[in-house]
């Protein structure tokens, strides 16, 4: 799992489910949808410190600087080690906000050619974050 910490810099909510915004500690700002509001969940406050969660296979990988998709959360980062496996391979990416695993098909590795040193943009969809007071 990939955890960082920050603090809650701003929360949107409409009924039940919030969107909130994270700086991590390095100053990365990350987005996360909860079924929450501040009135039901007390960690959801401006300011309050939480841990930011993903699990490695939400992580996807891309070399396009400038990529048309629907998926807020994305990082800048190159490739520290490859792992390949028969079925799935694992990267170590250096970020802004530090190592950040990642766990992709091998077969998308190869295609894409990832290979150590080249410079990626990592991106995880807010409904794949997890906060954690």
């Amino acid at each position: 799992m990939n955890s960082f910490s920050g603090h809650i810099t701003d929360i949107k909510t409409n009924g039940t489910m919030s969107i909130v915004c994270v700086e991590v500690d390095n100053g990365e700002e990350l987005m996360s949808v909860v079924i929450d509001s501040p009135e039901s969940a007390p960690y959801l406050k401006k300011g309050k410190k939480v841990n930011v969660l993903f699990k490695e296979m939400e992580v996807a990988v891309t070399t396009q600087k400038e990529l048309n998709i629907s998926i807020e959360n994305r990082i800048s980062g190159v490739v520290a080690s490859v792992e390949m496996g028969l079925l799935l391979s694992r990267l170590i990416l250096e970020t802004n906000i530090g190592e950040v695993i990642a766990i992709i098909s091998t077969k998308s590795l190869k295609q894409m050619e990832l290979v150590e040193r080249i410079e990626v943009v990592i991106m995880v969809k807010l409904n794949e974050i997890i906060l954690a007071p």
